[in-house]
């Protein structure tokens, strides 16, 4: 009898039919080949020699410790600053210590999935990322015969509860926006930037005058700014702030400018090269523009938040008035419209039930 995990089934035409992974896709998407038997039992002895004939093609004895530095040597041209530093903290803090001297070619699910349970005290998602992480440098072990067969499928991912970002309130907008006219300064700027247009917080800081362009009233994003760790010890300072290209391919997009906004920025238009928030050559980091911001919704009495809340409002808000989502997904920068629709969106009580009463009609 075939067993859940196993990739066996009994065909309509009677046939047994065992799934296992050949090779992957310069994406990394699995290329599976089929073996057939006549019986359940005939299929499962075939999966067996496939996995045996694996493991005697490995052709190395290395140990994991120098497949993570090999894997992230290749890494370190090919990916962006933010990637690379992750990486590395991945393996020196979480791999190194627990795979890094055992023998690639005894790499097995059992023992990742006994890593997972240790990483327990992680939340689901870093462990999601690190398991990804982890996948990626077995399937690369396994191109270069460091490691033999390797069941993907017996690793489960741990499920990340879902958590409703903040959203805030029509009066707290309301209260925000009357507080930032009364008090405003071109540093504040930035909260209306997200607020109306969902720029996140490092593509703002980021901003430089060259990239709004007044005649076609759009502002272009194609760089984003944040502080990480600094990999070289003989630097003087622990983290540097690094301007880089955005998250994705697709976070890099023109935004048309609402006209109070564009309004708004040429009153304090400057140099091509200064920063939007500063007018001159010198930025606010993504950190302290958070503490800035922080610092507005005291004044202004409103509850504290993150900055990111302002984006998830603007999103909010777009499909409360009916926003075409693949456009909306586009202005937020995501990879695709599914994300947008289960991560940043989440219609509010009155929408629903505006909803349900347009049921009424069938009633």
């Amino acid at each position: 009898m075939a067993r859940r995990g196993e990739n066996i089934r009994k065909r309509t035409d009677g046939r047994w039919e065992g799934r296992y992974i050949a090779s992957y896709s310069n994406t990394g998407k699995a290329c599976y080949h089929s073996i057939y038997g006549a019986t359940y039992t005939e299929v499962k002895e075939k999966l067996k020699q496939y996995k045996t004939h694996c493991d005697q093609n490995v052709s190395s004895q290395i140990n994991m410790h120098e497949l993570f530095k090999e894997w992230l040597s290749i890494k370190q041209n090919s990916v962006k600053v933010s990637s690379y530093i992750k990486y590395h903290n991945f393996i020196e803090n979480h791999f190194n210590p627990y795979f890094g001297k055992s023998k690639a070619i005894y790499l097995t699910s059992e023992r990742i999935q006994n890593f997972i349970l240790e990483k327990s005290y992680l939340s689901e998602k870093t462990v999601h990322d690190m398991l990804s992480v982890l996948i990626q440098i077995i399937k690369y072990g396994q191109s270069k015969h460091y490691i033999g067969y390797f069941d993907f499928e017996a690793v489960k991912y741990p499920k990340i509860p879902y958590t409703e970002l903040p959203v805030l309130k029509k009066s707290e907008v309301t209260r925000l926006v009357h507080y930032l006219q009364c008090t405003f300064e071109v540093q504040k700027i930035g909260v209306l930037l997200s607020l109306f247009m969902g720029i996140r917080i490092g593509e703002i800081c980021a901003l430089q005058w060259q990239d709004v362009n007044f005649a076609e009233e759009t502002i272009r994003i194609e760089k984003t700014m944040q502080r990480l760790k600094n990999l070289d010890d003989h630097e003087p300072t622990k983290t540097r702030i690094v301007i880089d290209v955005p998250k994705s391919q697709k976070s890099i997009r023109t935004i048309p400018i609402p006209s109070f906004l564009l309004e708004l920025l040429k009153k304090y238009k400057s140099d091509e090269n200064a920063y939007l928030l500063t007018g001159t050559v010198h930025y606010i980091e993504p950190t302290v523009y958070e503490r800035m911001f922080h610092r507005y919704l005291e004044e202004a009495g409103i509850e504290h938040t993150n900055f990111h809340a302002l984006r998830h409002t603007f999103a909010t808000s777009a499909v409360e008035q009916g926003f075409d989502i693949k456009s909306l997904s586009e202005l937020l920068g995501h990879s695709s419209v599914t994300f947008t629709m289960e991560r940043y969106v989440h219609p509010s009580d009155m929408h629903k039930k505006m909803n349900l009463e347009k049921m009424k009609v069938f009633y």
